[in-house]
């Protein structure tokens, strides 16, 4: 498949050999383009070679589209940006922000005011096209055509994708379209049959790079406050990192960080601490992290971070509920909660002894534990009954929850049966989905809330 890492990269650079002066702006194309990069952008080794790889020398036939995709504050508009600030003629390169853009014309007019350095009336696809060719009939140089938010160019026409993959193919030109957007190729083609553009994936970045790399620790620390040491921040930023890194993206870590060093230091300004006293510190902190964690959560499932029901189906809702029942829940008891009606005959409810209230407290520090998806599915049997929900679908959705950070993994994904998950989410956020929904969630919890 186009796109491939597997095949060899056949658009190399040419970096070293002896290039006229019209084109010695090359030269930043090279070893020193690259280090630039890679010190500002650590971890991102693999896309910056393959981006350079890929663009070669301005005379130099490109891959006619590029689809670059990942989840958000990765980086993949930063780098884009950076490597054609850095290493090409203006030029050469027009950048939209489709988010910018609520018309066809609207975005056709915008990706050839930077080429034509100048603004240019243009309809629709015909006349862009007529336009780039003549922008580009002088000049055997690639013209750069990037869309970041990309996805967002299909709210504009059904077709305008399509005919901007094509591009370079009527009219012969050297020219390469670059799609910049968050979902994958399989979910952002929505049509069979288009042009299958060279893909490059940004991974979430590794607990490691966040907390080893020098650039990445100032990225977090420059919010640090003019009167505080930036050393004692820096420390406080890489305890924190191990709480916030499985549960949100770096975009919302930078946000949240004033705010959680105010509750941070509260023990230092109330002098019930010194800042010597990190554990202690980082212990106190742990009472506002709940409601952080709410926060953002909900920010991601709806809008209204009151009424989830209204942007997701009501089972995923009671799947989403079977998932934290499972994390807290001690697996022996799943008879006394889960069992069929017959079953819990045979097995009656034993009345609260200190016993029972030791439980309580322990499952309460522990916090959520990992639930395997094959008990998740029974507990989800057992709570929703109103139709039946495919197995597949139900992955998909807890997937989905992953993604938006209201679940974790808890194990390798080797085999189904190994999948183990994690409930982020705290009882007060799905108490708050379970009223809305009309389900009493309180007779499962009754012995640890």
């Amino acid at each position: 498949m186009i796109g491939s890492f597997s095949q060899p990269l056949i658009f190399q650079s040419k970096i070293g050999l002896a290039l006229p002066l019209s084109t010695f702006y090359i030269m930043k194309v090279g070893q020193h383009l690259k280090d630039a990069l890679l010190e500002e952008f650590p971890g991102r080794t693999r896309q910056v070679e393959t981006l350079l790889n890929w663009f070669g020398t301005p005379s130099e036939r490109t891959p006619p589209s590029i689809f670059i995709h990942g989840n958000r504050a990765l980086g993949k508009t930063e780098l884009v940006k950076r490597l054609f600030t850095l290493g090409f003629p203006a030029e050469l390169f027009s950048f939209i922000n489709c988010q910018a853009c609520y018309t066809s014309q609207q975005t056709f007019e915008y990706a050839l005011k930077r080429l034509a350095k100048k603004r240019v009336t243009c309809k629709n696809i015909n006349d862009f096209t007529v336009e780039v060719q003549r922008l580009c009939k002088d000049s055997s140089e690639t013209r750069y055509l990037i869309f970041d938010n990309a996805e967002l160019l299909w709210e504009l026409s059904s077709t305008l994708v399509p005919a901007l993959l094509t591009l370079p193919q009527w009219t012969g030109l050297n020219i390469c379209v670059i799609f910049i957007t968050q979902v994958p190729w399989e979910k952002f083609r929505k049509i069979i049959g288009m042009s299958e553009p060279w893909q490059l994936y940004f991974q979430e970045y590794t607990k490691d790079i966040l907390i080893t790399h020098l650039e990445v620790i100032q990225i977090l620390t420059k919010n640090c406050p003019a009167n505080e040491d930036p050393r004692f921040y820096r420390k406080f930023v890489e305890n924190i990192c191990d709480i916030f890194y499985e549960n949100c993206d770096m975009f919302d870590f930078i946000r949240l960080l004033p705010e959680l060093f105010d509750k941070f230091m509260k023990p230092v300004n109330e002098q019930r601490a010194t800042r010597n006293d990190v554990s202690f510190l980082c212990n106190e902190l742990k009472p506002y992290l709940d409601p952080i964690f709410d926060r953002l959560y909900m920010q991601n499932m709806s809008n209204t971070a009151v009424k989830p029901e209204e942007q997701l189906p009501k089972w995923s809702l009671y799947l989403l509920i079977a998932t934290f029942l499972g994390s807290y829940i001690p697996q022996h008891l799943d008879q006394r909660y889960f069992a069929k009606s017959t079953d819990k005959k045979r097995s009656p409810r034993k009345k609260k002894t200190s016993g029972n209230i030791t439980m309580k407290l322990a499952s309460e520090k522990k916090g959520p534990q990992p639930c395997e998806m094959e008990r998740v599915l029974a507990i989800f049997q057992s709570i929703y009954a109103d139709r039946i929900i495919s197995t597949f679908d139900i992955q998909m959705q807890m997937e989905s929850f992953v993604t938006h950070r209201l679940l974790a993994h808890a194990a390798p994904l080797d085999r189904l049966e190994s999948v183990t998950y994690r409930c982020n989410v705290s009882f007060n956020c799905v108490n708050q989905i379970a009223r809305n929904i009309g389900f009493d969630i309180s007779k499962y919890l009754d012995e640890l809330y």
